[in-house]
C-alpha cells in the first residue's frame, strides 16, 4: 500500500531543465507527436483512442476524450492569461470536481474515453445547476470552487461534495513550492483535489488500487491547439503515473508557467456517493 507520509518533499530543482525553458520541446504526451517517448508509433488521428496509451513504459500513460473543434476565438489558457483573466472559468472548475467524483467510485483501470466525455457532460450540468442556484440569490459573476453546489450527479449517481482550500504557495518557491504542497497534501492521505493557478485549473489525486499498488492522476480540460493539438482542436485528457515526482513534472508542463513566484491554490475535494 502506498505510504504518502514517506514521500520526501518534492523539489522543482530536480526536474528536467526543459520545464522552464521557453524553447523546450513538445510535451511527451502531445498529440502532435507521431511517436511516444520510446519511439513507438501512436494511433492514427482517425482511430478511436478508447483506452490508455503508453507514453513511457511503466511510468506514464495518457487517456483522451473525444476531440472537439473549437473556433479560433476560443483561446487556450496562455492567451487567456494575457487578456487579464485571473480565475479559471466556472465550467472548468465544475468538470474538475466531476473528475474527483469519478475517482471515488471508478478505479483508474476502468476509465476510458467515454468516461472522460461523461465527466465533461455532467460537469456542464453541474455548472448550470450551480449557476442557477447562485442567481436565485441574486448573485452575479462567474462561479468559484466554493460557490459550486454541494451535491452533483455523475452517471445518475448523486454525490455530496465538500470543497475546502487546503494550501497556497508560490510555484517555484524554495519553501512553499508546488512540490512541497503536494507532498503535504498526500502526506495527510487526502485523495483528490483541484489545483488553481491564474486562469488554469486541473484535478489531481491518488487512487489506491490493490492490483497495481495505486496510481496518481491528472485531469485537464482546457488545452486548445498547440502544444497538444492541431489548431482549433481540443479534448479533455487524463495522465496517469506511479510516482509523486512524475505528477509534479506533468503539472508543471501542463501549466507552462515560466515566471517564478506565481501564486497557486490547492483545494481538497471530498466526494461521497449518496446511498439511494
Amino acid at each position: 500500500m502506498w505510504q504518502g507520509h514517506r514521500e520526501k518533499p518534492t523539489s522543482t530543482r530536480s526536474m528536467p531543465k526543459d520545464l522552464v525553458d521557453p524553447e523546450r520541446r513538445l510535451p511527451p504526451w502531445s498529440r502532435l507527436l507521431e511517436h511516444n517517448a520510446e519511439g513507438c508509433p501512436r494511433r492514427r488521428s482517425g482511430e478511436k483512442e478508447e483506452h490508455y496509451e503508453v507514453e513511457i513504459s511503466n511510468h506514464l500513460w495518457s487517456l483522451w476524450g473525444t476531440t472537439q473543434q473549437v473556433s479560433p476565438g476560443e483561446h487556450g489558457s496562455a492567451l487567456e492569461s494575457a487578456s487579464g483573466r485571473t480565475a479559471a472559468p466556472g465550467q472548468v472548475l465544475a468538470c474538475c470536481v466531476m473528475a474527483c467524483c469519478a475517482g471515488t467510485f471508478q478505479c483508474l483501470d476502468s476509465w476510458n474515453s467515454s468516461a472522460l466525455d461523461t465527466i465533461m457532460l455532467n460537469g456542464q450540468g453541474y455548472y448550470n445547476e450551480s449557476l442557477a442556484s447562485r442567481q436565485r440569490w441574486a448573485r452575479r459573476g462567474d462561479l468559484c470552487l466554493e460557490c459550486l453546489n454541494t451535491t452533483c450527479f455523475l452517471e445518475g449517481r448523486e454525490f455530496w461534495v465538500d470543497i475546502e482550500k487546503f494550501n497556497t504557495g508560490k510555484l517555484y518557491s524554495r519553501s512553499r513550492s508546488l512540490g512541497h504542497a503536494l507532498s503535504v497534501f498526500f502526506g495527510q492521505h487526502l485523495q483528490t483535489g483541484v489545483l488553481q493557478l491564474r486562469d488554469q485549473a486541473l484535478a489531481f489525486g491518488f487512487i489506491p488500487e490493490f492490483a497495481s499498488g495505486g496510481a496518481f492522476f491528472l485531469f485537464h480540460c482546457q488545452a486548445r491547439g498547440r502544444p497538444l493539438f492541431r489548431d482549433c482542436e481540443s479534448a479533455p485528457y487524463v495522465l496517469r503515473m506511479r510516482k509523486l515526482q512524475q505528477l509534479l513534472y506533468c503539472m508543471l508542463v501542463t501549466l507552462d508557467e515560466k515566471r517564478h513566484n506565481v501564486p497557486f491554490r490547492i483545494y481538497k475535494v471530498g466526494c461521497v456517493p449518496r446511498s439511494n
